[in-house]
């Protein structure tokens, strides 16, 4: 609270002081909105791996130039386990990877092509067709060198929502425990409640302007939140600072987790539980994407 806080200001240590890590987690990965963004990327990349990812999205220029054709038989055809239609009532119709051979200057390369509903035995004669000089990239006539077709890559949009969130947020943040680890402490008086068109919780977001003076010079900081009460509460509210670029502040109780001074000045959490708590979304989305690639790439 900002009172404890300004309670606890003549004994903040100097600069630079120790910010525990769970105190930076919950300052660079709490808050509604960075929550809203990682689990909207989190859940994203599961189309982006299930579908994007397997979208023919080269073909188009791969393709687009002159083409050579050759022969090719087929050695085997299997289910991919996709499937296009379908309801909860029927399956959709699958679709194929057709894994084929073909000979070319000398040289039996093999491929594989994708289609929906279409497959063939093994030794069933195909024509095959290349960029003009690269045979290494084919597919059958009439087929995709993907899964899924080049719009399933739409998809993408999903985690790309969620990264603006991410991307949008976590700087400031980043700024928030520099300044916890280096700032200077004064308190600001609050100038200006505006109110925004977002709400979180079917509860109005508010723009708070503070003005503060440091070294005789007037500075500004702002901050958005829907929890008004938690920056109105006293008549001047805590403050932290960059002594070599005052305009560079954050207010001390719109830090997530509300991180408090105790008694030796040291900087502290007020609950673990719920620092280990706003981890979880990202350490899930982090861990399971990364163990994830490493399996597409070297598995």
């Amino acid at each position: 609270r900002a009172g404890a806080a300004r309670q606890a200001r003549p004994h903040f240590r100097d600069p630079p002081r120790h910010v525990p890590l769970l105190v930076r987690g919950r300052i660079l990965f709490g808050g509604t909105l960075n929550q809203m963004g990682w689990l909207f990327f989190g859940f994203g990349m599961i189309f982006f791996w299930g579908f994007a990812f397997n979208a023919d999205i080269t073909s188009w220029y791969v393709f687009s130039g002159e083409l050579d054709t050759a022969g090719g038989t087929m050695t085997r055809s299997n289910k991919t386990g996709g499937s296009v239609g379908g309801s909860k009532h029927s399956r959709g119709t699958p679709i194929y990877a057709n894994h084929y051979t073909f000979d070319a200057g000398g040289t039996r390369y093999e491929g594989v092509s994708y289609a929906t509903g279409r497959h063939y035995t093994k030794g069933w004669k195909v024509k095959v067709e290349f960029a003009k000089g690269h045979p290494e990239r084919s597919r059958i006539v009439g087929m995709r060198t993907a899964m899924w077709p080049a719009l399933a890559f739409i998809v993408v949009i999903f985690p790309v929502i969620g990264l603006i969130f991410i991307a949008g947020i976590l700087p400031r943040r980043r700024k928030a425990v520099r300044l916890l680890a280096h700032g200077e402490m004064t308190t600001g008086v609050l100038k200006n409640k505006k109110a925004t068109s977002t709400r979180i919780n079917e509860q109005r977001v508010y723009k708070l302007t503070f003005e503060f003076t440091v070294a005789g010079q007037t500075y500004e900081v702002t901050a958005k939140t829907h929890e008004t009460e938690k920056l109105e509460d006293d008549n001047e509210e805590p403050l932290l600072y960059d002594p070599f670029n005052p305009a560079n502040a954050v207010m001390l109780d719109h830090l997530p987790g509300e991180p408090r001074i105790d008694e030796n000045g040291e900087v502290r959490l007020n609950k673990a539980s719920g620092a280990v708590r706003v981890l979880i979304i990202p350490a899930a989305t982090i861990i399971g994407n990364g163990l994830y690639a490493w399996y597409r790439v070297f598995g």
